[in-house]
């Protein structure tokens, strides 16, 4: 199998989900799939075209809506 294709920075891609790296384009029998770029074993896309929007809808994060209030005093 040849060596993964590193995706522009340009072009905006979630980091993977799981261990943060940025994701890859490689080649699965004559059909594309955008990988994590640190483990394939991490989720990837279907085999197909590139599809960066399965990618970044797959590995996207909540937001975390708690509010930091650490810092305010009580009172």
């Amino acid at each position: 199998m040849s060596e993964p294709i590193k995706i522009q920075v340009s072009i905006f891609c979630e980091p993977c989900i799981i261990c943060g790296s940025r994701p890859v384009i490689a080649q699965a029998k004559g059909k594309f799939i955008v990988r994590c770029g640190a483990n394939p074993n991490h989720y990837q896309t279907p085999p197909g075209m590139v599809d960066i929007a399965n990618w970044n809808k797959h590995n996207r994060r909540e937001p975390d809506f708690t509010p930091n209030i650490g810092h305010l005093k009580q009172g």
